[in-house]
């Protein structure tokens, strides 16, 4: 049995959802798993709860913006004490302690590329380099992602570091569920995201403006899941536009309540400048939501490559998703079928159990 390190972004996101999902699907428990959270904000209580309720030794290095390097130490000494095997790290800027243990105990050292690369700082990139040269190997999530870094790092890429894992994701839990007779004069759209700058919140706000105004006679809701350093603005904007009526902050939800959340839509929404492989839409289309989401890289190929799995929408618009999300309510038909599409894609390519199997072989 062997003892392996996960080190993921201590606020809630897709980094968890994978390292947990890759310790769920262990169903043989051919690993021992140890949890590191690192990151500016606090370590969510339902990354806690996860590891508590599986009996998992978890340590949180809490950082400040910009000083990163700080917990440096205190994760080699956590590595150090608790001798892990192989370590797997989703967040690359802890990339360099990480090194210096696998180094000096000559274990591997796997590290997942998440971050979209059109949306990596200069920073970002600079890890990303370092890690083509440090890393034992390189995990990234999509073939069209592997073939961005391949052409930003040129004669430094090294194909043999790299391999495809597409994340995956528990289908047994997000599976669709019956849903009782709903009143058809409401209408329930949610998206489920940290709050940053790049997560388009905003844009799903002006969508709700536009299809009140449009449909004054159907009762439209938004929820938002999730935390983050642009929840303040995203709320005076709701209180700015009168909509707090029609507009729900969930907050962060652990993985039971997400399912729940998931179970009361009627559809999914992304609204983001950009995404690798995002869980949340994996999430929906296991549970067999229709989607809505920006026509961006890793959601563009995510959706119309697979079959008619959701409708994407060009440029940053409220009124782009208004359309879309109008066009389902009007044609249930269309939105069943985008549904069961979505559902049946995860099956084949996305659950957790085949990226366990994966992660296991490249160790």
């Amino acid at each position: 049995m062997s003892k392996v390190a996960q080190i993921i972004y201590a606020g809630l996101g897709g980094h968890g959802s994978v390292a947990f999902s890759l310790i769920d699907s262990d169903v043989n428990k051919e690993w021992t798993p140890i949890m590191g959270c690192y990151g500016i904000e606090p370590m969510t209580p339902a990354y806690v709860d996860l590891c508590i309720s599986r009996q998992i030794p978890y340590a949180y290095f809490g950082v400040k913006p910009k000083r990163t390097w700080m917990a440096w130490p205190k994760i080699f000494l956590w590595l150090r004490e608790n001798a892990p095997d192989a370590i797997i790290l989703h967040t690359i800027s802890a990339l360099f302690p990480c090194k210096l243990y696998s180094a000096l105990q000559g274990i591997p050292l796997i590290v997942v590329e998440h971050q979209p690369n059109a949306l990596k700082r200069p920073s970002e990139w600079m890890f990303s380099h370092l890690a083509m040269y440090l890393a034992s190997n390189i995990v990234v999530l999509t073939a069209d992602y592997m073939g961005e870094l391949r052409d930003k790092l040129g004669s430094k890429y090294v194909s043999e570091k790299v391999s495809i894992i597409p994340n995956g994701i528990n289908t047994s839990k997000f599976r669709p569920k019956k849903i009782l007779a709903q009143n058809t004069g409401k209408v329930i759209v949610g998206m489920a995201a940290r709050f940053t700058a790049t997560k388009r919140q905003d844009v799903l706000i002006e969508a709700i403006k536009e299809l009140k105004s449009r449909c004054p006679n159907t009762d439209w809701r938004l929820t938002l899941a999730g935390d983050g350093e642009t929840l303040s603005s995203i709320k005076k904007k709701v209180r700015s536009l009168g909509l707090y009526d029609s507009i729900e902050f969930a907050g962060n939800l652990g993985e039971d309540a997400l399912c729940h959340w998931f179970s009361e839509l009627d559809f999914y929404l992304q609204a983001s400048e950009g995404e690798t492989l995002s869980t949340a839409i994996l999430q929906a289309m296991s549970c067999g939501k229709p989607i809505v989401a920006s026509d961006v890289p890793g959601i563009r190929n995510l959706l119309c490559s697979q079959n008619n799995c959701g409708i994407t929408v060009a440029g940053q618009e409220g009124s782009g998703f208004a359309e879309a999300i109008i066009k389902l309510t009007n044609n249930p038909g269309l939105s069943c079928a985008i549904g069961k599409s979505g559902r049946r894609v995860v099956e084949e390519k996305y659950s957790q159990q085949q990226m366990f199997v994966k992660y296991k072989e490249l160790l």
